[in-house]
């Protein structure tokens, strides 16, 4: 999501390190990066000073279900299964919605 290359292979030099979302609009907002998020940051949260740019020529983000190991079951295998079976859901408002 984050890429260490431009399209025309010059390096993207690295910011401060965030370890959550919260962090990364607080350095934000502070003027200490810029940061990609995906379009759902931008319709869920709407903090002061900072503004969300499109980025028309980024591939999508896509999207995977994790767990741990340790907790693996038939009811998280289920839920798998019929977020797999249900495919690629367009939220509302989204292009192709």
């Amino acid at each position: 999501m984050v890429p260490t290359r431009t399209p025309l292979g010059r390096r993207v030099p690295r910011g401060p390190i965030a370890r959550t979302f919260n962090e990364i609009l607080a350095l934000v907002a502070a003027g200490h990066c810029v940061h990609p998020l995906g379009e759902l940051a931008a319709r869920y949260n709407s903090p002061p000073g900072i503004v969300f740019v499109p980025v028309q020529d980024a591939p999508p983000l896509e999207f995977a279900l994790v767990w741990p190991a340790t907790a693996d079951s038939p009811a998280i295998r289920a839920l798998a299964q019929a977020a797999a079976e249900l495919g690629v859901i367009a939220l509302e408002g989204t292009p192709g919605a």
